[in-house]
């Protein structure tokens, strides 16, 4: 089974496909820049794409979606799979709609990769998370701040950090809760460790 990953860390596609080809059927091929790729008929050489949703390029940062989609567009017959450390609904019902096979977190069990990867290109299966009833994806500055806020700070330390106060920063913490369905600090934690914006430890 042959698989086109386009993942833009070198170290991390480097080690998807040594993981991915402990499988003797399985050979992984990988581009690293989506800028790089070819759509042509070619792409049908692979049983399955696998794409990262956050790609960098020259041109910036390049959503692995958008890549999808533009694929999908002109050869609907292709199974493309996400994947990433991001299991956000948005992410999810937007690979969905478009037509992706599969949404699958970099953080499985390379057995469970394995087995999700070949359910989808040789048994035509569609496999994907449970939703997270999350209604849309943190900003890059709400990532700051849960991040920052993840470390142990207290309000008054994270307002001090973020060079504001603590009554705009606990408006910003509210709508922060509100996206990721939480009621407190450690729900909080506990859903963007789940989702993949805070390392876990």
């Amino acid at each position: 089974m042959k698989i086109l990953l386009i993942e833009d860390h070198k170290m991390v596609a480097t080690s998807l496909k040594m993981s991915l080809e402990t499988d003797e059927s399985i050979s992984v091929d990988i581009v690293n820049n989506a800028r790089d790729l070819s759509i042509n008929e070619s792409i049908f050489n692979y049983d399955l794409l696998l794409i990262d949703i956050n790609l960098t390029g020259i041109e910036g940062t390049i959503n692995g979606l958008d890549v999808a989609e533009e694929l999908i567009n002109k050869y609907e017959d292709l199974k493309i799979v996400i994947l990433t450390a991001y299991k956000l609904d948005f992410y999810i019902k937007r690979a969905k709609r478009i037509g992706c096979k599969g949404f699958i977190s970099k953080e499985e069990e390379t057995s469970k990769l394995i087995e999700d990867i070949k359910s989808i290109a040789l048994k035509g299966k569609v496999i994907f998370p449970e939703e997270n009833h999350m209604l849309e994806p943190l900003t890059q500055s709400e990532i700051h701040i849960v991040k920052l806020y993840s470390n142990g700070l207290s309000r008054k330390e994270l307002a001090k950090a973020l060079n504001t106060n603590v009554r705009s920063l606990a408006v910003s913490l509210s709508r922060i809760y509100q996206k990721l369905g939480v009621r407190n600090y450690q729900e909080m934690i506990d859903k963007v460790r789940e989702l993949g914006y805070v390392d876990s430890f």
